[in-house]
Order: C-alpha cells, then sequence, then structure tokens
C-alpha cells in the first residue's frame, strides 16, 4: 500500500487519530512540497495565532451563558447572557468564538457529542457582574461560551473531509503517464491544495504561500533595504519602519533599548494583511531580521 493509499484509508477511519492522519501527510507533503499545504498542515497540528485569519470551520457564533448569586443563598444558573450591555470591543469578542487549538486537541473527549465550556476571563466577569440585572442583588459569578460538540465534531470532519477529497483527488490523476505521486505536476498539486485543503478560497491560500516564503528570508548585514522590503512583506506599516529606523540611527548600530522595545511592540505597526499572519510569528522574524542585519544571526 502506497502513503497515498495509506491516507485515503486513514481519512475514512474515524478511529485513527487526527494528529496522526495530518503527520502522515507532512509526509507526503515532502515529497511533493507545496508551501500553501504545509503552512495549513504546520497550523492545523500545532495550532492557530490569535491574529490568525482561520478557516470558516474554526469559528462560529457563540453563545454565552452565566451564574448568578444573590443574597440568602439565591442562584440562577446556566443563564443564557445577553450580550448588548458589553461594550463594542467585547461584544465583538464575545459573541464570536475562534477555536485555535491543534485539531487534535478537539478529540478524545468520552462523548464526542458532550459540549464543551471556554470560560471568560475572571476580568471580564467582573467588569460586567452587575450589568446584567438592574436594581437587584444578583451578580455574575461566572461565564463561559457554550461550545456545542457538533461544532468541534464538525471541525474534525472537515479536516478529514478536506484531506481525503486532496488524496482522492491525486490518486485519480494518476495514470500510465503519472505512475506515482512524486512523478505529478507541480501545478496539478497546486490546485488540488486550492480547491480541497482551502476550499477554493484563493485570497487565504495566496497569503498562506506568501507568508510561507517570507519564513525563508535572510538578510545581510549591513543591508537596510532588503530589511525593509522584508518588514513591508511581512505587513509592517511604513510608519513602523519609520520608527525602528529611528531607533536605529539613535542607538548607532547596536540593539539597544529602543529597538529592543520597537521588537516587543511589532504587532503594534502591523497592517491589516500582516496581521493575518499572527502577531506572534511577525514579532519572531522580524527580530531574526534585525539580528541578522546586525550580523548576530
Amino acid at each position: 500500500m502506497t502513503l497515498l493509499d495509506d491516507i485515503i484509508e486513514d481519512a475514512t477511519d474515524d478511529e485513527v487519530p487526527i494528529g496522526t492522519l495530518l503527520r502522515k501527510c507532512l509526509v507526503l507533503e515532502q515529497s511533493n512540497p507545496n508551501e500553501k499545504f504545509r503552512l495549513w498542515l504546520d497550523k492545523e497540528l500545532d495550532g492557530y495565532d490569535k491574529d490568525d485569519e482561520l478557516p470558516s470551520y474554526r469559528s462560529f457564533h457563540a453563545v454565552s451563558y452565566g451564574h448568578f448569586i444573590g443574597m440568602m443563598g439565591r442562584q440562577i444558573r446556566d443563564q443564557p447572557l445577553s450580550l448588548h450591555v458589553l461594550d463594542n470591543a467585547d461584544y465583538a469578542r464575545m459573541s464570536a468564538c475562534p477555536l485555535t487549538q491543534p485539531a487534535a486537541s478537539y478529540e478524545g473527549r468520552p462523548n464526542k457529542t458532550d459540549d464543551a465550556q471556554l470560560p471568560w476571563n475572571p476580568s471580564l466577569t467582573t467588569k460586567y457582574q452587575t450589568k446584567f440585572f438592574h436594581d437587584s442583588d444578583l451578580v455574575l459569578n461566572r461565564a463561559w461560551q457554550l461550545i456545542p460538540g457538533s461544532v468541534l465534531v464538525g471541525l474534525l470532519e472537515t479536516v478529514r473531509t478536506r484531506v481525503l477529497r486532496f488524496a482522492l483527488d491525486l490518486r485519480g490523476q494518476l495514470g500510465p503517464t503519472t505512475p506515482t505521486v512524486e512523478k505529478l505536476a507541480p501545478a496539478a498539486i497546486e490546485r488540488s491544495v486550492v480547491n480541497h485543503i482551502y476550499a477554493g478560497n484563493v485570497l487565504i491560500a495566496a497569503h498562506a504561500e506568501n507568508f510561507s516564503q517570507l519564513s525563508q528570508t535572510n538578510i545581510a548585514a549591513g543591508d537596510s533595504a532588503a530589511l525593509k522590503t522584508a518588514l513591508r512583506g511581512l505587513g509592517i506599516t511604513d510608519e513602523g519602519i519609520k520608527q525602528l529606523e529611528t531607533g536605529m540611527e539613535a542607538e548607532k548600530g547596536s540593539i539597544g533599548p529602543r529597538v529592543k522595545k520597537w521588537i516587543a511592540d511589532a504587532g503594534r505597526y502591523l497592517g491589516k494583511e500582516g496581521a493575518k499572519a499572527g502577531v506572534d510569528m511577525a514579532k519572531e522574524l522580524a527580530m531574526r531580521w534585525i539580528l541578522q542585519y546586525y550580523g548576530i544571526g
């Protein structure tokens, strides 16, 4: 049995752990390199950054519930919360529920259909503890977003199905002239990745490839033009680059507190497109390039 056949068999078997399936796909990608496919596999295996643009199957509009307590032992349990009392930023954050953890983390629950809970941050609970019941002694003691078990099942099923359709498409392209997957043209792999792994979303697929290519960039010592080009490609704004240049000029060829602070605050200088790459990854790349510029990396 070939690796491709093995992947198809595993994708149709719910008993095979999702992590095992994805790791086999990672081996397949090594023999048929495709940056879009590798980045998707890395994200599904390792988890998404908080500022990544998530696939549609990893985000849904959540309902929040709360536990209220009052005088004389009064309690209201599992009360659905109307989020209209939240300010705009908190409303936007709590009405959505991004599922960013590795795919394998949503597997292995005793009952796959059981609902899960994502607790509110205690500081948020405290901020709104008296906002839901006016002229009452009832206060919000704790709150959480309810994640239906069907959403988590759907996430895992979507990952399996995308892998299955991708693998079946590759097998369907094999024939006398291309007897093995290794012989498939890169363009054929590319089409299959976009159509089945990214479900035809060309914009997200193109961004994935761009970010993967950026991660391979190296900066020669003292090459300020290359550093600025790389940072712009990462999504750093012109204002952000200007701030870095000012810090570098002030510290005269060494990494001082101003440059270090810029690296720590790099997320502030990311434009909308840059934020999709993830703040943590942007900081990591920016720091690596700056170190290389100073001849350290």
